[in-house]
């Protein structure tokens, strides 16, 4: 089964109703949910989710969104090994090299994200929602 790691911005557009970018993040949440693949996302993830939700849509919202999800999403690990790598990466973004080392040791096979620009070119696949949809199909 594909191990799909969720980046922030993917459980954000379900949680916040996202219209322009909610029909593919639902549809590959969906198959999570129907056991079609196994969905992670790593704590740093959740943190994230309520920090921006809960201002968009409100504490209580964004928590049940999260618990509600969190049924069907794994969290990945994130320890001193994922945080030494991210500080040691040439990358600019900090935050997604932890989400990407965490992906890494969870051993996923690919992260679906709507920011690809700031995840390594090389090693695990990076795709946008809609790729990853036409790539399965």
């Amino acid at each position: 089964m594909k191990r799909v790691f969720l980046d922030t911005n993917i459980l954000l557009d379900i949680i916040e109703g996202r219209d322009h970018q909610l029909l593919a993040s639902l549809n590959i949440f969906e198959m999570g949910v129907r056991g079609a693949i196994q969905l992670y996302a790593s704590p740093l993830t959740f943190a994230n989710c309520l920090y921006v939700a809960r201002r968009n849509v409100g504490t209580e919202k964004a928590l049940e969104g999260l618990r509600r999800m969190k049924r069907y999403v794994m969290a990945t690990t994130m320890d001193d090994a994922q945080c030494m790598a991210a500080l040691y990466a040439d990358m600019p973004d900090f935050e997604d090299m932890l989400q990407y080392e965490s992906a890494m040791a969870s051993q996923c096979d690919v992260i679906i994200t709507r920011n690809k620009k700031h995840f390594p070119t090389e090693g695990l696949l990076v795709l946008f929602p809609q790729e990853y949809l036409e790539q399965i199909a």
